[in-house]
């Protein structure tokens, strides 16, 4: 019988509820040093923080007058840590609140008026958050731009294709995944619908040797009430207009992995072509 190494058993021992707990009680104590002006330094929590320092000009406040009201809104001190769903809201608040003291304090490793430091439990309140999201499948989507992260399930082809939309559709394919989108149909039609136009060009012209992909994910499009009203008016059909919510939902979801396929596809096409241009000039240099 081979010996586990400590690092396995560790990793065999690993809870995700206790796991959970624990950067819970993390997140709850003292963990960062704040120097006010002519002020010795105060450790204080880190929502603390955020809500004396900045609180009031993050862009995704939504109306929400302090730190208290947002965990309000969101029900925070009921969510259950044996509700995986609880869970994703309660870690999608904490990589909030952990990125806006990233990007709005300024750190230094010796005291400054106005500076800031991280304790070693700010930092491992990090780490255990990065862990535990690894172990749940999950991952965090950054928008600086907007101020917000998200957390969705990994989904390798939806991270590549967002990496080469515009920032507005890398954002929508991104939350498609998201919790809160589910049963939300209209929502995720008009997610499609975005996709479908960003990327127009490679749906109707297709890749040789794959063009039945694009042809349906074309006609899926057209007959799934996306492009088009087809539940009614002169493109009504009864495909989309027998179909339950749900059913709608699940067609929904295939159409959009078929869409993230067929832009990989052009991708990597081209990436196909160049790496073959290049190793056609190569080997006439040889010759």
């Amino acid at each position: 019988m081979v010996r586990k190494n400590i690092f396995e058993i560790l990793e065999s021992k690993y809870d995700i509820e206790k796991e959970f707990d624990v950067i819970m009680k993390l997140f709850a104590q003292p963990c960062i040093v704040i120097y006010p002006q002519y002020n010795q330094g105060q450790l204080i929590p880190l929502e603390n923080a955020i809500n004396n320092i900045c609180f009031y000009s993050w862009k995704q406040r939504h109306g929400c007058i302090d730190i208290a009201d947002l965990r309000d809104k969101l029900d925070f001190n009921n969510r259950q840590s044996s509700n995986k769903e609880d869970m994703i809201v309660c870690l999608e608040y904490c990589c909030n609140i952990i990125y806006l003291a990233n990007r709005k304090f300024y750190y230094t490793s010796f005291p400054v008026s106005g500076a800031s430091q991280k304790t070693p439990q700010f930092i491992m309140l990090e780490d255990n958050v990065e862990l535990l999201l690894n172990h749940l499948n999950y991952e965090k989507h950054v928008f600086d731009n907007e101020e917000k992260v998200i957390l969705t399930p990994k989904n390798p082809a939806a991270t590549a294709v967002a990496e080469i939309s515009s920032q507005a559709t890398a954002m929508a394919i991104l939350m498609y995944h998201h919790g809160s989108l589910k049963g939300q149909l209209a929502e995720k039609k008009d997610i499609l619908r975005r996709i479908a136009q960003e990327y127009e060009p490679i749906l109707d012209k297709g890749i040789d040797g794959f063009s039945d992909y694009f042809i349906k994910a074309n006609n899926m499009l057209n007959n799934l009430d996306i492009r088009h009203n087809n539940k009614s008016g002169k493109n009504k059909n009864a495909l989309a207009s027998n179909l339950t919510d749900a059913e709608l939902e699940n067609w929904y979801d295939e159409l959009y992995q078929l869409l993230l396929f067929c832009v990989l596809i052009k991708n990597n096409k081209e990436r196909k072509d160049k790496m073959a241009e290049f190793l056609k000039g190569l080997k006439e240099k040889k010759s």
